[in-house]
């Protein structure tokens, strides 16, 4: 059995969407408005929120996003316009998917946490400055962060990678980000990772690495 959940809101509100054991459900969001809360809990296996055609959308400034997805094979869909938002996504569970688009994001921050094997996190930043968090701790997921801001304060992407092996992280950032430039900070421990690190524009450019572990291989291309 499908549950669908469709939410079509505006102004400021709060809103809480809680699945627990059902065999599968799909939430689809379009939000427009300013200072306004979600909290998302979806419990089981073939979860959706958003699909590929239809994201769930979040449009307006200073909106708090908080996605909990806990099981295997769900998937997330999210996309997010405006200023000082924070949208915050946990993944517990294996062979999940998460798609994010924000665009005209002037200082938010997206957090993502996995738990899990097989995991897919993809996201697109075409930004006025973001930032970008990413904390795994497992095995053989795949992360790709695409970030193109303007800001003075550049793109800064943040990974951690704990006690997990065979994770590929590939990380872009440029555009013309005046002096402060971007910014890449990564945390490794565990094997066999593989990192790519692109950071394009002229301006600074900035990689930190906290490597701990054998076989673990890193490719850095500095304003290319």
């Amino acid at each position: 059995m499908k549950l669908l959940t469709r939410l079509a809101t505006v102004l400021s509100l709060f809103v809480m969407v809680q699945n627990v054991n059902a065999a599968s459900n799909e939430v689809l969001v379009d939000q427009i408005g300013n200072s306004s809360t979600f909290n998302f809990t979806q419990t089981g296996s073939g979860n959706n929120i958003g699909d590929t055609t239809n994201h769930a959308t979040f449009t307006g400034n200073s909106n708090l996003v908080t996605i909990d997805q806990i099981g295997n094979m769900n998937s997330a869909a999210v996309s997010v316009s405006g200023n000082g938002n924070n949208l915050t996504a946990t993944f517990t569970g294996n062979s999940n998917q998460f798609m994010l688009n924000c665009t005209f994001c002037n200082t938010t921050t997206i957090t993502d946490t996995v738990v899990g094997n097989g995991n897919i996190l993809s996201r697109t930043f075409d930004t006025t400055g973001g930032t970008s968090i990413t904390n795994i701790n497992s095995d053989n997921n795949t992360v790709t962060i695409d970030n193109d801001s303007t800001a003075v304060a550049g793109s800064s992407s943040n990974v951690d990678i704990s006690g997990g092996g065979g994770n590929t992280i590939q990380v872009r950032q440029t555009g013309a980000a005046s002096s402060l430039g971007h910014e890449a900070q990564l945390t490794i421990v565990g094997a066999t990772n593989t990192v790519n690190i692109d950071q394009g524009g002229v301006v600074d450019s900035r990689v930190r690495a906290t490597i701990t572990g054998s076989g673990n291989t890193m490719s850095i291309n500095s304003n290319y």
